[in-house]
């Protein structure tokens, strides 16, 4: 028991400000589970961190009592809604569980060529013993678990683990830290049982470079698993070591397809790093810049933007019977509107000083729906397009009718913010299935319109078709 008692409390010491870090490695306990999990509970619920003479049986001591001043000290809550909390009045809901010492790599940094001498099989944990003892961690407040080793996939129960740390009431995630050797096998058993997270160990782009540093192939398979964990719909992060003696050669241009093959013909400068896949990043330097447009050519060019405020049928009222202190709130969004789109360049960073031809910007009611529609369309004669001062005219339309109605309820919601139409320069966009409430004022002028457009009527055409056309092939 004392020595469960000091792996629990190695395990709760966490790595944040200073304090101790001692991986969870899984030390088989010669107590029965019952028991076990009886007196874990209590010393959970009353330690408030080990005596002095647990300190001098510490397989990691600290060398000093400053060390141990330093060191948090873990308390824990019988209440249902129970936290780890340490000394300094953090609390702890992140626990990682240490499954096997055993890897199938030799990195430098990490193991001998020849291995270390490995715990026996029947001083680790079992399955149901991990299970157990994660119960009584989120029994505490631990919300996330993360199975790590050695390597944590050449445990033949992992996919059983994982399964049945999903089933624990109250833990919302379950991840893994693995080398992605053997993702391509196991990853879709381990989504089926539950895996959430997934963080895979790759310190090179390089295949020659990464059989150098584990002192094994295998680069291929890692990189076969992180393309299976993207199509399994994953996001993994990818931890890497930087190695001073490496680290030059190690990477190369990272490209906007999202692969991790090295790109093609790349040299691996120590003196060039590119970014020349991202517009607004100097491809030298690194550094945010503006993009240049001297090359491009004036045309004409128009953006349609849209938003939506619901604001409810008290203030709905309010606005359609003008009486809200502040005064017309249609009226004043409007202005607002105009304004903001004239400043775009000096709120959005990179953004061109474009001299505008036209903004003009509508504001209605729908008492309907108790929402304020706001539709801005801004044109220029220039060489860039002019979408960012039509988004910022509505979003700050939406703002101001937040701003002048807000004395009244807070309960007042923006959205659909977005692009309607964007034409002129070398890319079009058209929004389908756009459709804006007009004003009054537009449904007048579309009226007077109709009226004086003239009636064109033409004579129906009688003669014959010509039957010997000539050959136009459709495929070539």
């Amino acid at each position: 028991m004392h020595r469960f008692r000091q792996t629990i409390f190695s395990v709760i010491t966490v790595p944040y400000g200073g304090l101790r870090r001692t991986s969870f490695h899984t030390a088989k306990t010669t107590l029965s589970e019952a028991d076990n999990a009886t007196h874990l509970s209590e010393q959970a619920a009353t330690s408030s961190g080990p005596r002095e003479s647990e300190w001098k049986n510490d397989k990691n001591p600290s060398t000093s009592a400053t060390d141990r001043k330093q060191t948090g000290t873990i308390t824990t809550s019988n209440n249902d809604g129970a936290t780890l909390t340490d000394t300094f009045g953090r609390f702890h809901s992140y626990l990682r569980i240490s499954l096997t010492e055993r890897c199938n790599l030799r990195c430098k940094y990490c193991m001998p060529e020849d291995g270390v001498t490995l715990t026996a099989k029947e001083r680790l944990l079992t399955g149901s013993e991990v299970i157990r003892l994660a119960q009584l961690f989120v029994a505490e407040g631990v919300r996330k678990i993360r199975l790590t080793g050695g390597e944590p996939t050449v445990r033949k129960d992992l996919a059983e683990i994982v399964g049945q740390l999903k089933a624990i009431r109250g833990l919302e995630s379950v991840g893994i830290t693995t080398n992605g050797i053997m993702l391509t096998r196991q990853l879709v058993g381990l989504q089926r049982a539950g895996l959430d997270a997934l963080n895979v160990s790759l310190d090179t782009l390089r295949a020659a470079r990464y059989e150098q540093i584990t002192r094994r192939k295998g680069w291929e398979r890692v990189i076969a698993g992180l393309d299976l964990a993207s199509q399994l719909g994953y996001r993994p992060k990818v931890n890497c070591v930087l190695m001073k003696a490496t680290l030059p050669s190690s990477f190369v241009q990272t490209r906007r397809s999202g692969s991790l093959a090295p790109a093609a013909g790349s040299t691996g400068s120590p003196s060039v790093r590119f970014y020349s896949s991202l517009s607004h990043v100097d491809e030298h330097t690194g550094r945010a810049t503006m993009v240049d447009v001297d090359e491009k050519v004036s045309t004409k060019r128009v953006a349609k933007a849209q938003a939506t405020v619901y604001v409810g049928p008290t203030i709905a009222a309010l606005i359609e019977n003008n009486e809200l202190k502040k005064g017309d709130v249609l009226s004043i969004s409007q202005m607002a509107a105009i304004v903001a789109a004239k400043k775009t360049s000096d709120l959005i960073p990179l953004c061109h000083n474009i001299p505008l031809s036209s903004i003009k910007v509508e504001t209605s009611l729908n008492s309907s729906t108790n929402e304020v529609h706001i539709l801005a369309k801004v044109k220029c004669d220039g060489k860039t397009g002019v979408e960012m001062e039509a988004l910022t005219a509505v979003s700050v339309a939406a703002l101001t009718v937040y701003d002048m109605c807000k004395a009244v309820s807070h309960e007042i919601l923006i959205k659909n913010i977005m692009l309607v139409e964007k034409t002129g320069g070398k890319s079009e966009f058209y929004r389908k299935q756009f459709h804006h409430e007009p004003t009054l004022e537009s449904r007048a002028a579309a009226s007077r319109e109709s009226k004086e457009l003239p009636i064109i009527t033409r004579a129906y055409r009688t003669d014959p078709i010509v039957t010997k056309e000539p050959f136009v092939p459709i495929y070539i």
